[in-house]
This record gives C-alpha cells, sequence and structure tokens, in this order.
C-alpha cells in the first residue's frame, strides 16, 4: 500500500503562550461520568471565591446542580503541563445528581468579577435508562487541539503525549462562528433532541475501553470531527458493524491519526512521524498507512483539496431511498445554506477511494468545490467567482449495506452540521437514515 503523507488542518497557532493562573480555569478527574460517579475538580484562580453551575450545553442549558461560595487558590502551571498535565490538588469533589440524562455537561466556574470558565465532561446513560440513538463525542480531537500549557498537535515540534489533566478552554460551549469541536457537536445532538431522538452520548475514551455499551443500540453517530482514534476504538467500531450495527457518520476527517493511550486514560499519544508509540511500542501514524484506511468503515477518507472552501451538495443518485420524499433529480443542489460557511460540504472533507472504499458503496451526492487549498486563515464560499466550483474538493455523501446486515451512511464534511441545523432538505435525509436503520 501506497504511503499517505498529506496531513489535515484546521487553523490553530503552533505556539501557545504560558496561561495565566490567576484567571479563573481548571479541569475535571473524569471526562465522562455515570449518574452518581464521583468527580473531581482542579481548579486555579486568584479569587478568594467563586460559584460553580453544572449544566447541559446546548439551547436547553439546564442547570442540574450549583455550588456557592467556594474557596479559591492559586495553582502553578509545572512545565511540559502537556504532556505530564498539570498535578493538581483536588478543589472540591460533586457527584452527578442520580436522575441526570446523557448528555455534554459543563461546570461553569463564574469568580465576583464574572470571569467565567467551563470544564466540560460527558454524561453517559445509566443501564436501564438508555435511549435509542448513541453519539460519540470527539473527546480525543478535544485534546488534540488543546494548547494549554504550551502545545497541541498542532505544534511545532511536534508533541507527543497530551494529557486530559489540564484546563481546556477550547471547549467553552459559548461563542460566535465556526466550531468543529465542542460546540459544533452541541447543534447536532440539539438537532436530534428537538427531532424526538433519544439521544445518549458516550466519549472516545468508552469506545477504547470496550463496546459491551454499544451492543445496546442499532444506531451509532459519528459526531462532526472525529479525527483521533485508537486501535482498541477501530476495532470495537468493526466488530460492532460486524454485528448489525448501523453508523451515521456526520463527520470529515474521521479515523485518520492513530493514537494510544496509557492505562489511567488520561495521556494520549499519537506519533504524526509514523514512528512507534513510546507507550506500547505500536506502530503509529495515519490509519491508511497501517493497513486500516478509515474508507474501509466510512466509506469515504479525508483528501486535501477543498480545505475551507464551503459550497454544496450535487445530487448523483435521487432515487436512492435516503432522499425520499425530497423530489430530487440528478443535478439539483442541496445544503446551500449554513452556519459554518455557508454551505454542508467544507471545512475539511472525504472522499470516496477506489481501492480502500467497500466495492458497494453508492456516491449519492458529491460537493462543488473547487480543487484549491486555502491557507489557514482563508476561506472560499459558493458562488465565489475567482474559484472553479468543479467538485474536485468538495465532500461525498455516501450510503452502503455492511456485511455485518447494517448500514453506513457518511457525509464525510466537518461543516456538515451547521447546515444540518438550518437546511429542511438536509433534515430530511438525515430523518430517513435514522428511522430506516431504527426500523420506524
Amino acid at each position: 500500500m501506497k504511503k499517505d503523507t498529506r496531513n489535515s488542518f484546521c487553523t490553530v497557532p503552533s505556539v501557545h503562550p504560558p496561561p495565566d493562573v490567576t484567571r479563573m480555569q481548571g479541569y475535571a478527574s473524569r471526562l465522562s461520568a455515570s449518574p452518581d460517579d464521583n468527580i473531581a475538580f482542579r481548579m486555579t484562580t486568584v479569587a478568594r471565591n467563586y460559584d460553580v453551575s453544572f449544566r447541559r450545553v446546548g439551547k436547553t442549558a439546564a442547570k442540574i446542580g450549583e455550588l456557592k461560595g467556594m474557596h479559591g487558590r492559586m495553582q502553578a502551571c509545572p512545565d511540559r503541563a502537556w504532556e505530564n498535565g498539570c498535578d493538581w490538588e483536588s478543589d472540591f469533589f460533586w457527584i452527578v445528581p442520580e436522575e441526570t440524562r446523557s448528555w455534554i455537561y459543563t461546570a461553569e466556574f463564574t469568580d465576583g468579577k464574572g470571569v467565567r470558565f467551563h470544564v466540560p465532561f460527558v454524561v453517559k446513560p445509566y443501564f436501564h435508562r438508555k435511549g435509542d440513538v448513541a453519539v460519540l463525542a470527539s473527546t480525543n480531537t478535544w485534546n488534540a487541539y488543546n494548547g494549554w500549557g504550551g502545545k497541541s498537535a498542532y505544534s511545532e515540534p511536534l508533541p507527543k503525549t497530551l494529557s486530559l489533566d489540564r484546563p481546556m478552554p477550547t471547549e467553552a460551549p459559548e461563542g460566535r462562528g465556526r466550531s468543529h469541536l465542542l460546540r459544533g457537536e452541541t447543534w447536532v445532538l440539539d438537532w436530534m433532541e428537538e427531532c424526538g431522538y433519544a439521544v445518549d452520548v458516550y466519549s472516545d475514551a468508552d469506545l477504547h475501553r470496550g463496546w459491551d455499551w454499544l451492543a445496546d443500540y442499532r444506531v451509532l453517530v459519528i459526531n462532526t470531527h472525529s479525527e483521533y482514534w485508537s486501535e482498541p476504538m477501530r476495532d470495537h467500531l468493526d466488530a460492532w458493524l460486524d454485528a448489525g450495527g448501523c453508523l451515521l457518520y456526520l463527520s470529515g476527517n474521521g479515523v485518520y491519526w492513530k493514537v494510544t493511550w496509557d492505562s489511567t486514560c488520561r495521556t494520549m499519544e499519537v506519533r504524526k512521524d509514523g514512528k512507534p508509540h513510546f507507550q506500547n511500542g505500536e506502530e503509529g501514524g495515519l490509519w491508511r498507512n497501517l493497513g486500516r484506511p478509515e474508507h474501509a468503515a466510512l466509506g469515504v477518507g479525508y483528501v486535501r483539496p477543498g480545505y475551507m472552501t464551503f459550497a454544496p451538495y450535487k445530487v448523483e443518485t435521487a432515487s436512492h431511498w435516503i432522499f425520499e420524499g425530497l423530489e430530487l433529480t440528478n443535478g439539483d443542489l442541496i445544503g446551500e445554506k449554513g452556519i459554518y460557511g455557508g454551505a454542508a460540504s467544507g471545512w475539511e472533507v472525504d472522499q470516496v477511494r477506489e481501492d480502500w472504499s467497500p466495492g458497494n458503496v453508492t456516491v449519492l451526492a458529491r460537493g462543488i468545490n473547487p480543487l484549491d487549498f486555502m491557507p489557514p486563515g482563508a476561506s472560499a464560499v459558493y458562488p465565489d467567482g475567482e474559484y472553479d466550483w468543479d467538485g474536485s474538493g468538495g465532500a461525498h455523501m455516501t450510503y452502503y449495506d455492511h456485511p455485518g446486515g447494517g448500514g453506513v451512511f457518511s457525509v464525510g464534511s466537518i461543516a456538515f452540521g451547521g447546515s444540518l441545523v438550518v437546511d429542511p432538505i438536509l433534515q430530511r435525509t438525515v430523518r430517513n437514515v435514522l428511522d430506516r436503520f431504527l426500523r420506524r
């Protein structure tokens, strides 16, 4: 197999400034918890006191708990915090209320001057209160893009290990503009809930540890930007698909870099140089260079052209059941609206590759993005006349029947979720898939 050395990109600084530990910030001992689990929070602030509000992210932002008048203190940022973590002392412990529904939550810290900081965590469902659809939060990608303490997975020189034991300021649930991390995932979760789907959320670490929980679901959604995968994650996904699971890949640039985790699942290692991992000696790099291209499971895989361009999809297989009820014809444009960059195909995109994708994959639609690769910080939005919107750099929306008995639907675009929440054609398309998979 020819080695692929192409990188994927999202705009991040190569050097991160030292954090100001006088400002409110912190992290949790668990990124994924169940109701009744105990979570330790480790904070630093110059403020004498602060309040904590525990909330669901998204439109509801429902409060599930609060603490008042917590005592503040400063804790130092150690050298190489990105690699070794902060090793801060715990400021308090909080038990997830028994009635908490599965979702993404944050602990919102606020000091007397109104300075706020969010610490995110996933709440899994109780085993007897599971919903219809499992959604995988891209928590490995959250960690990869976190530059707190000096480095992220995109710094130069490239770090090898990244710790969860440090604040994660990139994962605030609030803000404006584009988001390929937590805030972007929230839009998809909110839409699914509004449509009446009973959604349960899990972290990448949950799939890394095992897939017994996934066996209880017929449908899994991979959300927005699921780029970093461990070998156990890939093994467990493949086993679940072989057992009849149905997958919606509402993401782009997914299952791309291989990572490993230490025994505590608090330190992640990625070897973008392709050398063996320190943690277990396994060869590192891109999954496609390790004999397991993402295309084999997803139907599509990342391509460099079209980076940071945004365009609609052009329908190629209008007669497919996925487009039922939409009265589309081949050549129609769909996904022309969006809150990411103006359209559904964009940011980073995936395409079918004949030698790696399943032989029975159907291309339903193709993004009409140009071949151009936009430099970091720049973008091109259809129908800008400066570009040839020939589709060479566009996402492929695909479907194939998996040999295990289920199906795999892929959109191949980070920008898709930002269009799904505003575009009725895409909404009907995804609902057709979910309802067929759920046998409604």
